[in-house]
């Protein structure tokens, strides 16, 4: 009967084997894996265990078979788990705690304290092994979870769940079945009426066997493990990129449901371009043949040609690229492949684009010629609002809004200041004798020899009529002095031609200079700038009173 353990091993390992060698390895794979690891154990330690002489390596062995059945039920109860999609319900951290019996019962078999799990006594013969209580807290931990795998099974048909589905929970039901019948006659064979046989029966050893046989059997016809590659053939029939894969010599291994009607090769065939049912016009054929040329040079490189293709009239442009196809380590080329994506649509929205961007981008250069148009009418409104429309110097309205700023600054800082305010001497007489376009000649030259003797931070104002303003700013009396005078000798000198004549005029000045600060005007400066103006006024009918042609200067404190 050992070598009936030990054929079943045999057994198990090549089932191992197989499934290993022929399947694509997922979480559910590697799970199943260490299940039939841990099945194995029984049949490989109870083989060993009836080939050693002595009791105590018998004994050692036969712990370590009850090892691996300790974990038989904890290792079902988890590919259970996963295989029926409950790993989202049943968590990592749960599913360790759900394993401590099995580990507990591990401990037991290990350390048998007391021989309280396993002991041998070679004078009773075939009832040599003698089972302790930790023996049957081994088995009543392990129908435990082969009760719980049940009822999560059954719990997940019940739920109503898809066909596939339920065919990989039912598989696993019925290993189980298998599992739990041969358990129960080895236990009823092999322990409960021991003495009604005169020998050990490998029975559970055979159990295992066949359960796994039925597994892998299941899993190599029905497909039962292979529900990846199942998602990614349909992911590769329902995506609307032609897909071709070929090996590393051209062939062709696989292509998706777009290719069907395109391609006229079938797999197992070299890939050429005539493979393709589509007409390629000659230069067009050229390239592509350039292209798979290219691929074939430059192996681990990947590459793009876009062809166009003419049909009743319309153009249909085909992107092709071509990529390599790496091994695990990304070290050996296994095959190469090629994806045709019709970019016809893409092509008509792009060219679409361009031209709504363009038609934009002539929009933006009116709106922009727009609006220059506009600031150039409002810089020349601002303009026209704040100077005057004669001499084309400032209007009294911006002057006041200026003082009154400059005023408050000058006051906050102690920055002295001056202000002229003077008139043109007997223009009046001008306009009659001459004429008021001759007057009106006379003010603008006037206003241009004045302005070419201030300074370039200075502010001159039509203040009224013929009347005049200058606004000095960081300028004291004695520097308002000198520039008084040379305004009013620059007017002097100046002469305005009329046909062949010349007509000269001077100014009478008033010259009003602010050197120190009283803090409250900066609470009425309004009153304070009417008090200067005022100032700047009697200055100035002083000087018209006094002959003309004469500077009246006041200093105010």
């Amino acid at each position: 009967m050992m070598w009936l353990d030990f054929s079943m091993f045999l057994v198990l390992l090549g089932l191992f084997v197989y499934v290993f060698a022929v399947g694509a390895i997922t979480v559910l794979h590697k799970i199943y894996f260490a299940l039939h690891l841990v099945l194995m154990v029984w049949p490989l330690t109870q083989f060993i265990a009836q080939t050693m002489p002595g009791s105590s390596y018998r004994l050692f062995y036969l712990s370590g078979s009850y090892v691996g059945l300790s974990l038989v039920g904890v290792g079902w109860f988890i590919f259970v788990v996963f295989m029926t999609g409950q790993a989202k319900v049943i968590r990592t951290r749960r599913i360790v705690l759900l394993s401590v019996p099995a580990l507990l019962s591990v401990l037991c078999v290990v350390i048998n304290p007391n021989h309280l799990f396993l002991s041998i006594d070679e004078q009773l013969g075939v009832k040599s092994l003698q089972s302790g209580p930790l023996f049957w807290y081994m088995i009543v931990q392990l129908f435990s979870y082969i009760l719980v795998s049940l009822f999560v099974m059954g719990y997940t048909i019940r739920r109503g769940v898809s066909v596939r589905h339920q065919m990989l929970v039912r598989t696993a039901m019925n290993g189980v079945f298998v599992l739990v019948l041969f358990g129960l006659g080895d236990f009823l064979v092999n322990i409960i009426f021991i003495n009604y046989f005169s020998a050990y029966f490998s029975i559970f050893s055979v159990g295992i066997a066949l359960s796994a046989v039925y597994l892998v059997h299941a899993i190599t016809r029905h497909r039962v493990f292979d529900i990846i590659q199942i998602v990614q053939r349909d992911v590769m029939n329902t995506i609307s990129t032609g897909i071709i894969v070929l090996d590393e010599n051209g062939f062709v291994l696989e292509f998706n449901k777009v290719m069907k009607p395109i391609l006229k090769s079938r797999i197992g065939d070299r890939f050429t371009p005539e493979a393709l049912a589509v007409h390629l016009p000659n230069p067009i054929r050229r390239e592509f043949d350039e292209f798979l040329e290219g691929s074939k040079e430059r192996p681990m490189d990947r590459q793009e040609l876009e062809i166009a293709l003419q049909s009743d009239g319309h153009y249909r442009y085909i992107v092709v690229q071509s990529a390599p196809i790496l091994s695990h380590k990304k070290k050996e080329r296994l095959g190469r492949l090629l994806t045709f994506h019709d970019v016809t649509e893409l092509r008509m929205l792009v060219d679409e684009t361009n031209l709504q961007n363009e038609l934009l981008h002539d929009r933006n250069r009116e709106l922009l010629a727009m609006q220059d148009e506009l600031f150039q009418a409002n810089k020349k409104l601002e303009y026209m609002a704040i100077t005057d429309g004669l001499t084309g110097c400032y209007n009294r309205r911006y002057l006041l809004q200026q003082l009154e700023h400059e005023l408050a600054v000058n006051v906050r800082y102690g920055i002295p200041f001056s202000i002229f305010l003077f008139d043109i001497d007997f223009f009046k007489s001008i306009n009659d004798q001459y004429g008021h376009l001759v007057g009106d000649e006379v003010l603008c030259a006037t206003v241009d020899a004045v302005r070419a003797t201030l300074r370039t931070a200075d502010l001159l104002a039509r203040y009224g009529g013929e009347e005049f303003t200058v606004y000095l700013p960081h300028t004291n009396r004695e520097q308002a002095d000198i520039i008084a005078e040379m305004v009013k000798e620059s007017v002097e000198h100046n002469a305005v031609k009329y046909g062949s004549q010349s007509v000269k005029v001077t100014i009478s000045m008033g010259v009003v200079s602010v050197e120190q600060f009283d803090q409250r005007a900066l609470d009425e400066p309004k009153a304070f700038l009417r008090e200067l103006l005022t100032q700047a006024d009697s200055a100035l009918y002083e000087a018209k009173y006094s002959g003309r042609n004469r500077i009246v200067k006041r200093k105010l404190a």
